[in-house]
């Protein structure tokens, strides 16, 4: 594989890391999350959603993946392992990160 290619996949796993902590802690988006979470019962699903970082990241990393093979950037047998090596690089970072 090019180095192109490599250098995509790691651009888009900290795209997917930074795209995650918006959804789920960054203050620009506070105000639609906390929303959701006075909308919904504390036990439920959704609401555990939006502030989970490794549940957002497994959908915000199939998206990148899924890009990325749409653009033709890597192959699309790459994306199911694309997506779970984003989502795990995203909740790796968020652990180290502590709250911000």
């Amino acid at each position: 594989m090019e180095t192109y290619p490599l250098v995509l996949m790691v651009v888009m796993a900290l795209a997917t890391a930074r795209v995650t902590r918006l959804v789920t802690r960054d203050r620009l988006l506070q105000a639609p999350r906390r929303a959701v979470l006075r909308a919904l019962p504390d036990d439920h699903l959704l609401a555990y959603l939006v502030v989970c970082d490794w549940c957002v990241s497994m959908y915000v990393g199939a998206l990148a993946a899924v890009g990325g093979a749409w653009a033709g950037w890597w192959d699309w047998w790459l994306v199911p392992a694309l997506a779970f090596a984003y989502s795990h690089v995203t909740g790796w970072l968020a652990s180290r990160e502590g709250e911000g």
